[in-house]
């Protein structure tokens, strides 16, 4: 039997090892197929963007004194920059590389201007992420300015989390279906398309879940694990270190409330397929720092090793570490929404938190599943673990980090739903 079970490991991993290579080589393929879309087909739509983003801050928030509503044009600028630079003439390396024209002396949103303007060539490259995005950002290019490209992904968004509803709706799935809606209305879901950075995620975050709920998705927790293989994979493609550990958390969650007639997986086999997304994640970062390195011809880790540390203990201010982690989880739970808006928002959100506290203690049935509950409160914490994992990153950005918490209102509202037996009966 122990010789069978190595056996049937072995294939496991050499069927998710192929998988894996298969997606680089596919993934790496769309990238340099964008490059052959020409530039001229593009290039009244990017001037008119560059146009647009140099018209307004790069931080600027869409609610004066609201933080969490602070759209970045800075990263869209540096994205759009390596779409205009990206070219076909030896189009893996120009791809691999990311360049883009740099100026340290003015904004990224006047140095896109410039570029394009002034057909500044690129001195700059970017080569740590795979910038994934530029495929569909440059076919849309095509077609569309950036203000456009925005109210498409806008009608995307909301077309994908409304469909989402019904199907849940119709299932009588009501604890998720109302929890994913206070989540969503929690990390101010109506800004995500308001920036290109912010919307990969959730793009992918709609298309996995929609998967997750096809009657076809696997029942065997063995069988998921390739499916998050490829969402730790794709996320990191396409994701600029955002909110990453969404793609991870509410598929998961998701699918521990759905598999609630069934026994719950063990803590071994949860381990085994959260370790398969991080595979897939931490792997794409490999490959893409090792296929960098091979078509430059030069060692790339020393500059991604000072960018990676700089993202876990960077300095901020005067602060020590203890400082800047207190400040880093402080920071992104206060952006959730209505937290940040004011002494009111502050006291209404705590006032529902107290309220959902409350109701879970009063209205807490006998015989609930105390694992189920242990389990959907892990993975609600797990966004904590990534702030403080990278503690610079998540205080500078928590504008946007903050949405990683989508998972932590999510599992608040299933464990709300264990413990009262809410929605239970209704459930088929």
């Amino acid at each position: 039997m122990t010789r069978l079970s190595g056996i049937i490991m072995m294939k496991n991993i050499g069927k998710m090892a192929l998988v894996f290579l298969l997606t680089v080589c596919l993934l790496t393929g769309l990238l340099i197929a964008s490059a052959f879309i020409p530039r001229a087909a593009i290039a009244p739509q990017m001037r008119a963007s560059a146009e647009f983003l140099s018209q307004g801050e790069q931080f600027a928030p869409v609610i004066e004194g609201v933080n969490s509503t602070r759209i970045d044009r800075y990263a869209d600028s540096i994205l759009l920059g390596i779409v205009w630079q990206t070219d076909a003439n030896d189009a893996l390396r120009s791809v691999l590389e990311a360049r883009y024209y740099h100026n340290p002396h003015q904004k990224e949103t006047i140095n896109l201007l410039d570029a394009v303007e002034q057909d500044l060539p690129a001195n700059q490259q970017y080569l740590r992420y795979w910038h994934g995005s530029i495929v569909p950002v440059r076919l849309l290019m095509t077609l569309l300015t950036l203000p456009q490209i925005y109210l498409w992904h806008g009608i995307l968004l909301a077309a994908l989390a409304i469909a989402l509803e019904i199907r849940l709706l119709r299932r009588k799935a009501y604890v998720p279906a109302v929890g994913f809606a206070v989540g969503l209305v929690g990390v101010g879901c109506w800004f995500i398309p308001l920036s290109l950075e912010f919307t990969w995620v959730f793009l992918i975050l709609f298309v996995q879940l929609h998967l997750v709920l096809l009657p076809s998705f696997p029942k065997d927790w063995r069988k998921r694990g390739l499916f998050f293989l490829v969402s730790g994979m794709v996320t990191n493609y396409f994701d600029f270190l955002t909110c990453e550990t969404l793609t991870l958390l509410l598929p998961l969650l998701f699918l521990l409330w759905l598999d609630r007639e069934g026994n719950l997986p063990s803590i071994k086999t949860l381990l085994k397929t959260a370790l398969a997304w991080a595979v897939g994640y931490g792997g794409m970062y490999l490959a893409k720092w090792a296929l960098a390195g091979l078509v430059m011809g030069e060692n790339p880790l020393p500059y991604v090793t000072s960018h990676v540390g700089e993202r876990l203990v960077g300095s901020v201010a005067d602060m020590n570490l203890f400082q800047e982690a207190l400040g880093a989880l402080s920071r992104n739970v206060q952006y959730i929404f209505p937290m940040d808006y004011g002494i009111i928002g502050g006291l209404i959100g705590l006032g529902l938190l107290i309220a959902a506290a409350y109701a879970g203690y009063v209205y807490h049935r006998k015989g609930f599943d105390k694992r189920r509950v242990l389990l959907y409160a892990a993975l609600g914490m797990a966004p904590y673990v990534r702030f403080l994992a990278l503690i610079n990153h998540s205080y500078l950005h928590g504008f946007f980090t903050y949405r990683a918490q989508l998972a932590t209102l999510f599992a608040l509202a299933l464990i709300l739903g264990e413990l009262t037996g809410w929605g239970e009966k209704q459930h088929g």
